[in-house]
């Protein structure tokens, strides 16, 4: 993205975006410097209504969210970062470089063609042909028909060039994604957890946010009796049920091992517990079959803590409040929600 403001407007779009920034508890980088720069000078309506939306369900942009709008709406049409990725583009460059010089030349070769026709032509006109007229059209004919064909290739390139442009932004946006996210669940993970619950701890607009830890219960019997390959099986099944059950803003994560964590910005603990009871019963509900022995297993459960964050309370004590909620269920039992 350019920007083009003069001095004067650059400097008064920043006087209104530190204010904002400052307000909202927004960390003072680059990123997010750029990011409420284009808020104010409303040049991208999108990105704004987005922006006013995290601001009404937290109270402030947590930094997972500002990345995530700063290369949707900032960088969208740019390809930076990995060296493999900046590799291929070069090469993909260096050959339509290669195929544009072929194109080049032919087109010069057939303007060399188009002169010494029209020579021939107007030596027809006066009397004295060098060429015959059929065989000034044949030569014409056939050099267009090379020409035609050597564009349609480089059209044909270009495609190429434009599918493999594509599959190299998919790829960089992989690559960003991967620092944040579990590879066996595709669950946000605990690097992620800990910066958004840390906004959101820190945030000052005393948003009424809620949080929840799920445990699958005896899950080292069961990679013990079933083999490890079954006990993924059913961390993917179960971070399956979060991502499905958690629309946003809440934020599924696969908090460690075989727990799990929910952190549901905006929703009070009532609501967390219903989440936490409905989640309980569809793992309770999973069944797995082996396909050695065609045993289908039935033995899943999870226990769930849940807590409402408290006014004034840090990242850390909200944890242990919930750790605490969820170990007094795995002590009374297993397989139910107890709420701090």
């Amino acid at each position: 993205m350019k920007f083009a403001e003069n001095n004067n407007q650059a400097a008064e779009y920043l006087r209104q975006a530190v204010p904002l920034m400052v307000k909202h508890n927004i960390p003072p980088n680059p990123l997010n410097y750029a990011l409420w720069y284009t808020y104010v000078s409303d040049r991208v309506p999108e990105l704004n209504v987005q922006l006013d939306k995290t601001l009404t369900t937290y109270g402030t942009c947590p930094t997972m969210l500002s990345e995530q709008l700063f290369r949707e709406h900032m960088i969208k049409d740019e390809i930076q970062g990995a060296e493999d990725i900046q590799s291929n583009l070069i090469s993909l460059i260096n050959n339509l470089h290669e195929h544009a010089g072929d194109v080049a030349q032919e087109s010069a070769s057939f303007s060399n063609v188009l002169e010494d026709s029209l020579d021939s032509l107007r030596e027809s006109e006066d009397g004295d042909p060098s060429l015959p007229v059929e065989t000034v059209i044949n030569t014409l004919s056939t050099h267009t028909k090379k020409m035609s064909e050597t564009t349609r290739l480089f059209q044909e390139r270009m495609d190429e060039a434009q599918a493999e442009i594509q599959s190299l932004k998919e790829e960089l946006t992989k690559t960003r994604q991967d620092a944040r996210v579990d590879p066996l669940t595709n669950l946000f993970n605990r690097r992620t957890f800990d910066a958004e619950l840390e906004m959101l701890t820190g945030s000052n607009q005393n948003i009424t946010s809620s949080f929840v830890l799920v445990d699958v219960d005896h899950f080292k019997r069961f990679n013990d009796t079933y083999g490890h390959l079954m006990g993924d099986k059913v961390l993917q099944y179960v971070g399956k049920l979060l991502k499905d059950a958690c629309p946003e803003p809440m934020i599924p994560v696969r908090y460690g091992g075989e727990e799990f964590a929910v952190l549901m910005p905006g929703s009070t603990r009532e609501t967390a517990a219903k989440l936490a009871e409905d989640i309980r019963a569809k793992i309770q509900a999973i069944r797995i079959k082996q396909k050695k022995s065609g045993e289908v297993i039935s033995s899943i459960t999870a226990s769930f803590g849940v807590s409402q964050l408290v006014e004034g309370e840090n990242a850390e004590k909200l944890i242990e409040r919930t750790d605490k909620a969820l170990y007094q269920a795995k002590e009374s039992g297993r397989n139910r929600v107890i709420v701090s």
